[in-house]
């Protein structure tokens, strides 16, 4: 595990290619690391919530998945101790702008059952939806973790596969003009170099075979802003042991005293939630 990268300045200097024909095959090793993670959560000091301050968390899957795709993440979430809740996404390949109406929606509904803030996790397409959502909704959301998220460029750094079948769904929807692109016609921006003003944990694999590693690293220099590295393939993400430590890492973290305040200021009410 690798912690931070050098920032640099950015996605329209980079040179972002495609993951390699090895890279892409390596998906296949993803039984392996399910397997792997079983056997360190036998071994490993896994660290717990304090009862009763356990973090709210939300999940949001990839591209063309649902929200059972990271449904073992969500149940080590809750054996830390921690609160999980899903995105409510059977298939992650709507309009951009109506999935992050969808999680903004489900974002307010928790927020008004539980209390905040909520920690966001996004896999692939879903952490960039997640850094999205910390955008917009800064007041309740306490920290946003990616996992292999394509934040500069996507369909510059999609396998080729992932990008004939992002075209054939705008397609299908009659939308495939700039339909789940940069350029989407709803007028969202799905890939931006500015970082919400949010903390923001952003896991990268060298060895990812669906997008490449270099779109999935923030350069914007933020100092809440952090890039981990880890040595996994891009489905594997999702039942990686060495992601799982991370995450529960991040977790067990009291959120800083200068976010909670401003926070606390854009929302008076979340402290009397919580």
């Amino acid at each position: 595990m690798k912690l931070g990268l050098p920032g640099a300045d950015l996605s329209d200097n980079l040179k972002i290619r495609r993951p390699s024909m090895l890279d892409a095959l390596g998906e296949f090793r993803v039984p392996l690391e399910a397997t792997m993670l079983w056997l360190n959560a036998l071994t490993y000091a896994w660290p717990h919530a304090i009862p009763g301050h356990g973090k709210t968390v939300m999940f949001i899957p990839g591209f063309m998945a649902g929200d059972i795709t990271l449904a073992p993440m969500a149940n080590f979430c809750r054996f830390l101790g921690h609160r999980s809740v899903m995105s409510g996404i059977w298939s992650n390949s709507s309009c951009p702008r109506e999935v992050l109406e969808l999680v903004g929606a489900r974002i307010e509904r928790v927020v008004e059952r539980h209390g905040g803030p909520v920690i966001v996790i996004g896999h692939s397409l879903g952490g960039v939806y997640a850094r999205e959502i910390g955008r917009r909704y800064p007041s309740v959301v306490e920290r946003v973790i990616t996992m292999g998220s394509p934040i500069t460029r996507p369909r510059d750094a999609a396998n080729m596969a992932v990008q004939a079948v992002a075209n054939s769904v705008a397609a299908l929807r009659g939308r495939a003009e700039g339909c789940l692109s940069e350029n989407c016609s709803c007028g969202l921006s799905i890939s931006s170099t500015e970082p919400p003003c949010v903390p923001i944990t952003d896991i990268y694999s060298r060895t990812d075979g669906i997008v490449h590693w270099q779109s999935c690293i923030d350069r914007s220099g933020s100092p809440i802003v952090e890039n981990v590295e880890v040595h996994c393939s891009h489905v594997g993400m999702a039942v990686s042991a060495e992601v799982y430590k991370i995450i529960a890492a991040r977790l067990i973290l009291p959120e800083s005293e200068e976010h909670e305040r401003s926070r606390l200021q854009l929302h008076p009410g979340a402290e009397a939630a919580i």
